[in-house]
């Protein structure tokens, strides 16, 4: 059953706003791929990505209605690195439509306001042009999810990163002042409304359950230019480092645990994947992980 179809028929069975949980199925440790790509287009070396997984059309179907979530938080350039690399966003979208997906839907929930952080990023401009809706987060499609979390339980999400057949995570690798990183688990923080400030405590639980309790058909980490220091806002260009990489894989956290190692941390230092390690949503031994390196 299709993501969206799983939502219309699970609204049809209550008549409160709260939906079934959409828990994490992982490949089993040993199974999955990451695969890391290093290159001077941020643009080639996104689709040489996804190519080494197996293409696109292994995880968009025909017909698909299919969510691209970056990470647009903040009114900063690309060479300030606190957004998602535009041309990834774009390579992605492309790829999806070849693919043969219905729809491409690009959003997230901002921190600054949205109309400059769209615009400064280049991310709505490369968007539209690649083919996709952009859409702006709308507390009036906010319903009650229920992540069936140790820390975050029932919590308001919008109904469009639900009502989808298949939801690609594009998060920035970044220094993280509270999270320690912002990866893969912790770009999901963008699906929720609410007060998101109460996810800080004890934050490593939280973006656990989140990487748990909400299914990433695919996760695209940009690592092409890189905040190593006062994250996760930045602003100063000499914080920025160019490592010209993406990382890929069907399993979420295992494209953190490599996006954490080449950061240059241990990632089992790092809290959500400490507390990832007890929800067995895959390897955290960055030496067990089943990884592709390529350069081109």
């Amino acid at each position: 059953m299709k993501r969206r179809d799983f939502i219309k028929n699970s609204t049809l069975l209550t008549t409160s706003v709260f939906l079934p949980g959409v828990l994490f199925s992982t490949e089993s440790a040993g199974n999955s791929l990451v695969v890391k790509v290093e290159g001077e287009s941020p643009y080639a070396i996104t689709k040489k990505a996804v190519e080494a997984l197996g293409g696109m059309g292994k995880f968009v179907s025909k017909q698909d209605i299919v969510m691209v979530k970056p990470n647009i938080g903040w009114n900063r350039t690309v060479e300030q690195a606190a957004c998602t690399n535009p041309e990834v966003v774009k390579a992605i979208i492309e790829m999806v439509l070849n693919a043969g997906a219905k729809k491409v839907i690009v959003m997230d929930h901002t921190c600054h306001k949205p109309e400059d952080t769209y615009k400064r990023s280049g991310i709505a401009n490369a968007a539209k042009d690649a083919g996709a809706e952009v859409r702006h987060a709308d507390d009036n499609r906010l319903i009650v999810h229920d992540f069936k979390g140790s820390r975050v339980t029932r919590w308001p999400a919008y109904k469009d990163f639900l009502d989808v057949d298949k939801f690609i995570n594009v998060p920035i690798l970044k220094h993280h002042g509270s999270s320690g990183l912002t990866i893969g688990m912790k770009n999901l923080y963008g699906i929720l409304g609410g007060n998101r400030g109460k996810l800080h405590r004890n934050m490593g639980m939280s973006i656990a359950d989140l990487g748990h309790g909400f299914k990433t058909h695919l996760t695209i980490v940009d690592a092409y230019r890189v905040l190593m220091r006062n994250g996760p806002v930045g602003g100063r260009i000499s914080d920025v480092e160019l490592k010209k990489t993406i990382i890929a894989s069907a399993n979420i956290l295992e494209a953190d645990v490599v996006s954490a190692n080449m950061f240059g941390i241990d990632p089992m230092k790092i809290g959500f994947v400490q507390a990832a390690v007890e929800k067995n949503m895959g390897q955290t031994d960055f030496n067990k992980i089943n990884l592709k390196t390529l350069k081109i």
